[in-house]
């Protein structure tokens, strides 16, 4: 897909419900939506990085990081907006060709992780939508319903089931024209029409969404920040005693 211009935006309402203001709170001595301001900045494939709210401090934060803010209608920020909304909102009001999302709940996602996906999009000339997941092979169900097994027959390795997409959203891009001509049709343009699944890895996909998941999150920043490389695996060997 061709792209004449790359602009990325972080949407961070003001509201949040289930961790208060998660994007202000501080995760390893910095505010959650710091490290996806910074992952954007870190792009040589993105010209202009917005953070899209209608948080007077987030506009704050966002200006003190060197980045442009781009003002939310507050209607757009309500509970009952969605995604699709303030999306669509974006891309009319600047004129964009393309938008890409970084997440600002996915504070693990690295700057190589969205080159990746640029240029995946970039190199699929039907795509209109890229959106990145995690795979995996585990046996999975659904409402009771066994998804990539047969569960009447023998339980096969693992790693001989078909994989499942689990999106996570860390990073997106849209092809502006298709999002908008799908939102204008049935108000939702999130998912696009010709779209990748693109996989990075889990550690990098974290999302907060509750309580539990921020914890896990800033043990993670704080172990790739202090982490040593140790080289080569290693291994438990039994010992010779020769007694």
């Amino acid at each position: 897909m061709k792209i004449d211009k790359l602009v990325a935006h972080i949407p961070a309402r003001a509201g949040s419900k289930r961790v208060r203001s998660k994007n202000l709170r501080l995760m390893d001595g910095k505010p959650m939506i710091a490290y996806a301001i910074e992952c954007a900045k870190a792009c040589p494939e993105i010209e202009t990085v917005y953070v899209n709210t209608d948080s007077p401090e987030l506009m704050q934060l966002a200006a003190e990081y060197g980045v442009e803010v781009f003002e939310r209608d507050p209607a757009l920020a309500s509970d009952t907006a969605s995604g699709d909304d303030f999306t669509q909102d974006i891309m009319t009001r600047l004129g964009l060709d393309t938008l890409l999302m970084i997440s600002p709940v996915c504070p693990l996602v690295t700057p190589e992780d969205v080159s990746r996906a640029v240029a995946a999009f970039k190199a699929n000339e039907q795509a209109d939508t890229l959106i990145t997941c995690t795979e995996t092979t585990m046996q999975t169900a659904k409402e009771g319903a066994f998804v990539n097994i047969d569960p009447d027959g023998p339980l096969a390795p693992s790693q001989d089931n078909p994989a499942i997409q689990v999106c996570n959203w860390a990073v997106t891009i849209w092809n502006a024209e298709v999002f908008l001509g799908n939102y204008a049709r049935t108000r939702g343009g999130y998912c696009g029409t010709n779209r990748i699944l693109f996989p990075i890895d889990p550690l990098h996909a974290v999302k907060v969404s509750y309580e539990e998941d921020f914890r896990m999150a800033e043990a993670l920043i704080a172990h790739r920040k202090n982490a040593v490389e140790t080289g080569e695996a290693e291994f438990w060997i039994p010992r010779n005693d020769n007694k």
